[in-house]
């Protein structure tokens, strides 16, 4: 063996490349300038033989190193070309391939230092697989972030899954494994196969990858070949002030993708999608709990299929928005917040997404133990892991808000909270810790608290109405739902005609309760029952007709108490009026079982009410109870109002009155 080549191939690196425990192939394989020429080496695990084939025709044998399968060649000259390599296996097969390892790394030393320090905001771009040309030589690139392992390397079918074959190659400061695959095509299958401190071999999926096969595995795919045809949608979004526009969100969570086609977008604006979790996962990926961030949240859907249900949502009207859990996210890590901003980039160029729904921001996520499993995976208890505090996720999402807000107007953020300061910060809100929306789930809760008691429920009236006194309540989003919808769904032969009426008018007086007070609006699952669907539906049409119920109020106030403490009654009232809009709407809810005849209640102006809609008129499956009513207004106070009328409310119902110039005259 020459000088030359000894000093650039050690004998323990050599033999460490050999046993699987060599993190940077690179400083002994491939091309490396030295005085006088230049050394190429090579490595397969079952070569006897090597030969290098240049680009100019010429042909070089390899000498073995240390009686491996490693081969080395010295040339006189330090020029660069390109070359293939040909490899002579035990049992006589001959194949030819590039050297992975002549080809340059694709992550530029900035990029690796913007990795470590979290602003790497284009990372989706070269980390994970990407179809790449480079000296005019196609193939794969991979690149995945890698912490606390000896080595790592690419396994797929195109190399038999063998370990041995394609080991990566650390970058300097980051933990970054990368390796260019000439001739590598897309659509196979892929995993990287890591090597733990322990010495231990697990193999995993792709964090980076943009889609799932079997197993566990990742698919080599690109995402960059679609023709959008969305243009109109996306230039209206970025102008739209959606705080004033009507929002109905429709869950698809664990439904078919292709329901999207199926959604009226009379009634829905947006459909939520949530990713589906495999417990299983918990330990294969970098980052989370194997919630597949850059796989389209339909898991059997490959990139283009699901950019085309996005598309057609657009072409409907409907905008989609994508559940981004916090839970079991490491977010101390800079590494990791580079790949969450990174992430909801991705979904907002490549897939148009309109919207964020964060979870996880004010519960406690898991001890991360990584994927590795690594005794030491950071510089926190002895135990092993750090747990997330909700710190940490503040700090991710102001990020992340600044990010969305700067990238891309128009995409909301929505969490479970409804600002990012600590409990108890009585500071007033400020734009870079206000989400756009929150999720509030505890009317609803309280509602269904309310109807399930019996006897005396004065308390629980109280605690019906004390969150609707909160500020910022336009700003949440309420879930539209009745507890008992699936004993409703039963057929007639499973209850009486009076149990279904029951029943039918409770459900209709929550959807009415639930879509009067301020707040956008969540549907729930499928109504089956016809006459709940019709009547839902007709709130909705109202819902997204008129600012006064949909509109977040800002400095004026969009919701009026009338009377929120008739506990006795068991009855609410309040008005929804919206500032330059001449009509307003007074909301009437009877609680009780029984009707409340002659019920008298202020109104703050003299004129015509009239009564949009009673939710036990007959073609809604009520009795038509007090259906054509016209009360008239006296200059009776009550109520603290100047002027009072009386009405007649049928048991469980709502009634909604219109006034102004758009409701009087001509019935």
């Amino acid at each position: 063996m020459r000088y030359e080549i000894g000093q650039v191939l050690k004998q323990e690196q050599v033999m460490s490349l050999v046993f699987g425990r060599c993190p940077m192939p690179k400083r002994m394989l491939g091309r490396h300038l030295v005085a006088g020429g230049q050394i190429i080496a090579a490595y397969h695990p079952r070569a006897v033989r090597m030969r290098l084939l240049a680009d100019d025709g010429s042909s070089y044998q390899m000498d073995m190193v240390e009686r491996q399968p490693v081969f080395a060649l010295f040339l006189p000259h330090q020029r660069r070309f390109l070359y293939r390599l040909e490899i002579t296996l035990r049992g006589g097969e001959t194949i030819f391939h590039y050297d992975p390892y002549s080809f340059p790394c694709q992550i530029t030393e900035e990029e690796e230092q913007e990795f470590l320090r979290g602003r790497w905001l284009n990372a989706y771009q070269k980390m994970g697989c990407h179809p790449m040309e480079i000296d005019g030589v196609r193939g794969m690139y991979f690149a995945v972030w890698a912490p606390h392992v000896q080595c790592a390397s690419v396994v797929g079918d195109f190399n038999q899954w063998d370990g041995r074959l394609c080991p990566m190659n650390r970058m300097a400061h980051s933990d970054i494994y990368e390796i260019f695959l000439p001739e590598v095509e897309e659509g196979t299958g892929y995993q990287y196969e890591v090597r733990n401190q322990q010495g231990e071999t697990w193999r995993v999926a792709d964090p980076y990858g943009v889609a799932r096969g079997e197993n566990y595995t990742s698919k080599m795919l690109n995402v960059k070949r679609f023709d959008w045809k969305d243009r109109f949608w996306m230039e209206e979004r970025r102008r739209k002030n959606v705080e004033n526009q009507p929002v109905i969100i429709r869950s698809l969570s664990g439904e078919d993708p292709s329901e999207i086609d199926r959604i009226d977008a009379s009634v829905t604006t947006h459909v939520l999608l949530s990713k589906r979790r495999d417990p299983d996962m918990m330990r294969r990926t970098a980052y989370s709990d194997g919630g597949d961030f850059f796989v389209p949240p339909f898991c059997c859907e490959e990139p283009d299929a699901f950019r085309g249900l996005v598309q057609t949502a657009h072409q409907k009207g409907i905008g989609v928005l994508l559940e981004v859990s916090m839970e079991a996210i490491p977010c101390e890590k800079p590494q990791v917040v580079d790949f969450l901003l990174s992430n909801l980039l991705f979904w907002i160029r490549e897939y148009h997404i309109d919207g964020f729904a964060f979870d996880g921001l004010t519960g406690d996520s898991r001890s991360w133990n990584d994927i590795f499993n690594n005794i030491e995976v950071s510089d926190g208890p002895a135990n092993g892991g750090t747990s997330a505090d909700d710190e940490s996720r503040r700090s991710i999402l102001r990020q992340a808000m600044a990010m969305v807000r700067r990238e891309a107007p128009g995409v909301l953020i929505i969490s479970d909270g409804q600002n990012l300061r600590r409990p108890g910060d009585s500071r007033p809100d400020t734009k870079e810790e206000t989400f756009d929306f929150f999720w509030n789930y505890h009317i609803k809760w309280n509602l269904d608290h309310y109807l399930s008691c019996r006897g005396d429920r004065r308390a629980e009236h109280f605690e019906l109405t004390l969150p609707l006194q909160k500020p910022g309540v336009d700003r949440s989003f309420v879930l539209l739902d009745y507890k008992n919808v699936n004993v409703l769904n039963q057929t007639s032969i499973d209850k009486s005609e009076e149990v279904y009426y029951d029943m039918l008018s409770e459900a209709k007086l929550s959807y009415a309760f639930l879509t009067g007070i301020p707040g956008k609006k969540i549907l729930s699952n499928k109504i089956r029952d016809a006459k709940l669907r019709d009547y839902l539906y007709r709130l909705m049409e109202m819902y997204r007709r008129y600012p006064a119920w949909h509109a977040c109020g800002g400095e004026e106030q969009t919701f009026e108490w009338v009377n929120g403490m008739d506990a006795v009654s068991s009855v609410i009232s309040f008005i929804r009026r919206f500032s330059g809009e001449k009509e307003f709407f007074l909301f009437l809810y009877n609680f009780s079982g029984e009707p409340r005849e002659e019920y008298q209640v202020g109104v703050p102006s003299f004129g015509e009410y009239r009564l949009l809609l009673n939710s036990d008129a007959a073609e809604y499956g009520g009795r038509g109870w007090f259906e054509d009513q016209h009360p008239a207004v006296t200059k009776q106070s009550c109520d603290f109002r100047p002027y009072s009328m009386t009405v007649s409310l049928p048991p469980k119902s709502a009634l909604i009155f219109g006034f102004g110039p758009a409701f009087s005259g001509d019935r």
